[in-house]
């Protein structure tokens, strides 16, 4: 009976004993649980806003590619039209200092031929001069010299 009374006092004492302490594990362990609970939500969330910055960026790099592809893409065209713009300008260019060169040799031919021109006038009439001289007298001399002179002058005009 001892024994029935040992364990008698053991079932008490345990249950004395279990109720308080069984809350306590109990408090700790749902406190345990949901704290854990607390951090899964948490870390759940974060992995979402992780996403969707990572969403965020894919979309701001896919954007920046394609405007750098329209920036390389619009530079290449302004290239394309400032090198036909440029040699535009130099055809132009030289065409008008080819008309220059040109006109320039046209007034030194002009020039040129004027000179020719005089030279052989002055020389024509310094050889009908003397001519003159030496075959006719004075008077008659002078007629045909000024006859020769106006006739070269209506020749070379």
């Amino acid at each position: 009976m001892l024994e029935l009374l040992l364990l008698v006092a053991l079932i008490i004492l345990i249950a004395i004993v279990y109720k308080p302490l069984s809350r306590t594990i109990l408090g700790a362990l749902d406190g345990h649980a949901a704290k854990v609970r607390s951090e899964l939500e948490e870390a759940k969330r974060l992995r979402e806003e992780a996403q969707r910055l990572l969403a965020e960026q894919q979309r701001k790099v896919a954007a920046g590619q394609d405007q750098a592809k329209a920036i390389v893409e619009q530079a290449r065209a302004e290239a394309e039209r400032q090198t036909r713009r440029h040699h535009v300008e130099l055809e132009a260019s030289l065409q008008r200092r080819t008309e220059q060169a040109m006109d320039r040799i046209a007034r030194e031919e002009a020039k040129a031929l004027q000179e020719v021109r005089t030279r052989a006038a002055t020389l024509a009439v310094r050889t009908t001069e003397r001519l003159l001289a030496d075959q006719l007298d004075g008077q008659r001399a002078q007629t045909l010299l000024d006859d020769a002179i106006s006739e070269v002058g209506r020749k070379l005009s």
